[in-house]
């Protein structure tokens, strides 16, 4: 088994664009959200360079772009395109107004706002995760429209952001909604880091999608570093070969099957008391603070509380939309059966 909290090496940079679009291949993204993430993946560190006014957020940026700075309206779309982050973001703030210029008609920036929907059917990281996904396959279909390949699609991304940000175009208006539309899922959050963080977990080739994700999740939502370590040492036992420094997940374990979720469930039931009393350095963790459950039926009630107390989570009523979402509800569920578990069982 393997520890990836430990310090990593650091790796060439060369190959980079291929290296990021085949991690967002391996989440089940499109080829047009692929562009649109690019196209975001830009105008994240670019908005936040000048909002707080740190060059230095930029320097990861160079690794994609080549004139950094440089600010253009040209070769798409550009209002389109910020319409889109403009919508988006009103799915989070209602209040928020788009900027305004002679040379936009009046109405640019009314009608349907397809991003609502997704507030009414969904909850915590599959809203998202929605919100996300139908964000970059808007720009993805506009960029691809204007035949943009996924090098200039990164640099378009910092060059718009620049010329919207000027004070006497979108400015303040154009960095909100960048930063309302920057709530992501960890799935997502995964691909967008690799840029400034290029040893980053996403990048092993060998190890499963569903640990990179997990291991995302894990940082993002746990703050007891012994316990994260313990919970991902735990997972080692359960999907990998007991071998030493082994990637090999055990043959009975595929995404794709459709018992996943409840086979990882019992599982983690019946393996996690023999785990803790030989590896009981559980950090802050609490066991037994509630009232034990005496029948296993009785454990999913309390774990569906969990999972919408603590991680703001529903169960899905539609299918998931890509394995990047799949996983990343998944490392929520697996988290919150391991600490229902402990809090609930007497052991």
């Amino acid at each position: 088994m393997f520890n990836l909290f430990k310090k990593k090496e650091n790796k060439s940079n060369d190959d980079f664009i291929n290296q990021w679009s085949s991690y967002c291949k391996s989440l089940g993204l499109s080829e047009s959200q692929i562009l649109g993430l690019a196209y975001f993946n830009s105008a994240i560190p670019t908005v936040l360079a000048y909002v707080n006014q740190n060059e230095g957020i930029l320097i990861p940026l160079s690794r994609v772009v080549k004139d950094i700075g440089k600010s253009s309206s040209l070769e798409a779309n550009v209002l389109k395109l910020y319409r889109e982050f403009y919508f988006n973001a009103c799915a989070r703030d209602k209040e928020l107004l788009p900027f305004e210029a002679d040379i936009i008609p009046k109405d640019f920036f009314e009608g349907n706002n397809k991003y609502l929907k997704h507030l009414e059917s969904n909850s915590g990281m599959l809203i998202n995760s929605r919100l996300t996904i139908l964000l970059i396959q808007e720009l993805g279909k506009i960029l691809f429209e204007y035949n943009i390949n996924l090098k200039k699609t990164f640099e378009l991304g910092h060059f718009h952001s620049n010329f919207l940000l000027k004070p006497e175009n979108a400015g303040l208006n154009y960095a909100k909604s960048i930063i309302m539309s920057n709530i992501l899922p960890q799935y997502i959050a995964s691909a967008i880091e690799i840029l400034p963080f290029p040893n980053s977990l996403a990048l092993k080739k060998d190890l499963w999608l569903f640990s990179k994700i997990l291991h995302h999740v894990l940082n993002d939502s746990l703050d007891d570093n012994e316990f994260k370590e313990w919970i991902w040492y735990y997972h080692n036992s359960i999907f990998y070969e007991d071998k030493l420094g082994s990637v090999e997940i055990k043959s009975e374990w595929d995404l794709n099957d459709p018992n996943f979720e409840s086979i990882m469930i019992r599982t983690v039931m019946d393996t996690l008391p023999n785990y803790y009393f030989i590896n009981q350095k559980i950090g802050n963790q609490k066991r037994n603070i509630r009232i034990s459950f005496e029948k296993w039926e009785d454990f999913f009630q309390i774990l569906n509380l969990k999972m919408r107390d603590e991680f703001e989570l529903e169960s899905p009523t539609t299918t998931f939309l890509n394995q990047g979402e799949l996983c990343n509800y998944l490392s929520f569920k697996f988290i919150a059966v391991v600490k229902t578990i402990f809090e609930n069982k007497d052991f």
